[in-house]
């Protein structure tokens, strides 16, 4: 069947703006979830063994440019993000082990290898619920971040969260109520501790002056002599 070109025409235009809006309405999936933290550390782990707390979808030991470890502080606690995982090598390396040559997890090279710590940067996180008896002990996490080169790309991987104990929890207060004043501290640290006063130990009181042995008789005075 022949197509007429005015005809043809006429189908791309009406097709052309449908395939513009699918292009421009896609976008990050997770944005409704996201969240700002800023940037403490990265860190490239080079132990030899898995550091995640459960074990990898390989049971695999890191390769040898070691683990990318990104760690995020919020108000709530703080995150472990990993660097995302090279699943086709991992999986290879896994289907490829044995016993004297065990597999080998490899990690990519991502964008946050870059960021500076104090950074604020952007996630989403879908954490396991806190143990009710532990609320503070750490809970696996996937992570979800925006691809800043990409208007619709997340990079998805791993880690885990950290939650905050209610409380200061320090260990300066109690310490300043003890040591403050004692004369037992470096004086930059009592300077610190004791709120930028450098507290002393108060001089003992002068002892009174001992008192004479005899009191002199103070001399007669002279009398008059009569004319």
């Amino acid at each position: 069947m022949k197509i007429k070109p005015c005809r043809a025409v006429a189908m791309a235009l009406m097709f052309f703006p449908a395939l513009v809006f699918a292009q421009g309405g896609k976008t990050y999936k997770h944005a409704s979830e996201y969240q700002v933290a800023i940037l403490d550390q990265n860190l490239r782990v080079a132990t030899g063994s898995d550091v995640t707390l459960g074990k990898s979808t390989t049971d695999a030991k890191l390769g040898a440019g070691g683990q990318g470890i990104h760690l995020l502080h919020t108000d709530a606690g703080d995150y472990r993000v990993e660097a995302p995982i090279n699943k086709g090598l991992s999986i290879l390396s896994a289907m490829g082990s044995n016993a004297y040559n065990p597999p080998v997890t490899y990690h990519n090279k991502w964008f946050m290898d870059k960021v500076q710590p104090g950074t604020k940067v952007l996630f989403a996180a879908e954490c396991a619920k806190p143990n009710k008896k532990h609320p503070n002990e750490a809970v696996r996490c996937t992570f979800y971040f925006p691809d800043p080169d990409s208007s619709n790309h997340e990079y998805a991987t791993i880690g885990d969260f950290t939650p905050y104990a209610a409380g200061d929890g320090s260990n300066m207060q109690k310490t300043a109520n003890t040591l403050c004043g004692t004369g037992k501290l470096r004086p930059d640290v009592e300077a610190q501790l004791c709120g930028g006063t450098q507290a002393s130990i108060p001089a003992p009181e002068p002892a009174p002056e001992p008192a004479p042995a005899f009191t002199p008789i103070p001399a007669p005075a002279p009398v008059p002599q009569q004319q």
